[in-house]
């Protein structure tokens, strides 16, 4: 619907979405995606907010009137794509229409929060779990714990499918249960040998499957096996209220005397009262020390992604497998650490944070423009959006006549408002309306001028990047990376950048780049005093040769000279 909107009025549609997890519209704290899209809202490129509907946007009916009044002040219109949803928010009924809309969406909303803590207090009464089941486990019809009959085959080459017990999809493959996988966790748990990297390391290479909540395979990792001991007196009929990250062993008292149903557990007690014991052992309540002199920040962690796990991501087709590189202090040194608990084929398990960041900051200095293919490269995004639009001609005759309409129009206006046909309220709407549609043709730049100024501020925005890097705290830093790129792709063994992607806004001139650099060699002008230079980033340390074209584009990574294919 949205999509079908934003071609009617031939907007270019700029995404934001919360999907990931529970995302309530009542509030915003929790809602990246909002906060994202509601910063953008007083920018100038800015000329509508598209939802499906109003819910989308808030459930909370005096959020919904401070978006509006917001809008009003960027003079920015709201437009609801769900067919019947459509309003105009610029009369004074349209205005009602919305806050009414708003008033339900919101009654609907703690309506059936009510309901569901309603159904959860019965459950809860009725000694039947909440949530989600623990791994390995699911629910019987009455609501009540059991073990799960699915599983995985383990093929030969190491990979897992999903299947049926008694159909092997492979003569060598080994059945995997869930339920004996995460007997298996406690069985290694109970011999209070091993810690939760160890065991996340073992049940990996003794080729155990891990499914995650939505369906997924991936590697354990130690939060996984923390998790699972956490829920030990769920596997035996216990009935909690509090999620396990939010329970501490060392607030339990004798675990001999938890009380823990027999007929409910799906783990021998025995063995769960053992995995309490230890967990209880081995948990320990932290001092106050009071609040922290100091907290270091890691700015490129959470952004930056295994290149080895990136790899078996993409030949998997699995994005689970994708993991971040965090922030930790060992030994004194601050560091970037692989997630524990997963193999990949990285030896090296994590960096000093000052080398990777210094890898980091060569990478910025080579983010930069050759001013003497500027030109060129404008040039070259130019004739490429002509190839697929309008030309410079027809997009200012189409904007000199849509000016000149929109005067006519307002003319008429006050025409029928002198002779008494129209109300002064109905005057002032179509007047706003037309000077608003001039002032947006009088701001629409044409191709030429518009990719021009884009370039013009993305390179100012790099020129920015590089003088505040050095120079910015922790936080500053985190910032700066997360608003110019996506990802960053590192590789821990030869501490090396080996990709990266930035945001959509720069990305574009990235594009142009690389069609420069994969143009015939005659074809592009070097001025000798600069022959290296690529123009956007990166450098060549010898021009590629003759007929040099990749398929895809490339980043030239300087600092390990080579060429690197990118999405």
């Amino acid at each position: 619907n949205i999509t079908m909107v934003c071609e009617k009025y031939g907007w270019t549609p700029e995404w934001y979405e919360d999907a990931e997890g529970h995302k309530s519209g009542r509030d915003i704290k929790n809602r990246p995606g909002w906060l994202a899209l509601q910063a953008r809202l007083g920018d100038s490129d800015v000329v509508a907010l598209v939802a499906n509907d109003l819910s989308r946007l808030h459930r909370k009916g005096w959020r919904v009137g401070d978006l509006i009044d917001h809008l009003e002040q960027y003079q920015v219109g709201l437009v609801l794509a769900a067919p019947g949803r459509e309003v105009d928010t610029g009369t004074p009924t349209g205005k009602m229409f919305i806050q009414f809309t708003a008033m339900l969406d919101e009654y609907y909303a703690d309506d059936i929060s009510q309901r569901a803590k309603d159904s959860i207090n019965h459950r809860r009464n009725s000694g039947k779990a909440i949530g989600l089941a623990p791994y390995g486990t699911t629910r019987d019809a009455n609501g009540f714990l059991i073990p799960s009959p699915e599983g995985a085959w383990l093929l030969p080459d190491g990979t897992f499918q999903l299947g049926v017990e008694l159909e092997p999809p492979h003569p060598d493959a080994i059945w995997r249960s869930y339920f004996v996988t995460a007997k298996r966790i406690f069985e290694l748990y109970a011999e209070n040998k091993y810690g939760n990297v160890r065991i996340a390391y073992m049940m990996n290479e003794q080729g155990y499957p891990f499914r995650d909540r939505w369906g997924k395979f991936r590697p354990f990792a130690a939060d996984d096996i923390r998790r699972a001991v956490n829920n030990w007196d769920k596997y035996g009929g216990r009935i909690v209220e509090k999620r396990s990250k939010e329970r501490r062993a060392y607030e339990l008292g004798s675990i001999e005397e938890i009380p823990l149903d027999a007929e409910r557990a799906v783990l021998p007690l025995e063995l769960l009262r053992r995995v309490g014991s230890v967990l209880k052992e081995r948990s320990v309540k932290p001092l106050n020390r009071g609040q922290k002199p100091q907290v270091h920040s890691y700015p490129l962690s959470h952004i930056t992604y295994c290149s080895h796990c990136e790899k078996l991501a993409k030949e998997q087709d699995n994005l689970k497998l994708r993991t971040t590189l965090t922030g930790s202090k060992s030994g004194g040194i601050y560091r970037y650490r692989h997630l524990p608990g997963i193999r990949c084929g990285v030896v090296n398990q994590s960096v000093p944070a000052e080398e990777f960041e210094a890898e980091f900051a060569r990478l910025v200095q080579f983010l930069e423009v050759d001013q003497p293919t500027l030109e060129l490269m404008i040039e070259l995004a130019i004739q490429a959006d002509k190839s697929l639009g309008a030309t410079d001609e027809n997009i200012e005759e189409k904007k000199v006549e849509a000016i000149a309409l929109c005067r006519r129009k307002i003319e008429a206006a006050v025409n029928l408002y002198s002779d008494g046909m129209i109300g002064r309220e109905e005057y002032l709407r179509r007047k706003d309306t037309n000077e608003r549609e001039i002032a947006h043709w009088e701001a629409r730049t044409t191709e030429t001028q518009k990719i021009a100024l884009e370039f013009a501020l993305c390179v100012e925005a790099l020129q920015s990047f590089q003088r505040l890097w050095g120079v910015a705290s922790g936080k500053q830093k985190q910032d700066l990376v997360r608003n110019l790129f996506d990802y960053i792709l590192f590789d821990l063994n030869t501490r090396r950048i080996t990709d990266f992607r930035l945001k959509a806004w720069a990305d574009k001139f990235f594009v142009v780049r690389a069609s420069l650099l994969l143009e015939e060699n005659e074809s592009v002008d070097i001025p000798e005093e600069n022959e290296n230079a690529t123009g956007f980033t990166g450098v060549w340390r010898d021009m590629p040769p003759t007929g040099f074209k990749p398929s895809n584009p490339v980043f030239i990574s300087s600092s390990r000279n080579r060429a690197i294919q990118t999405p």
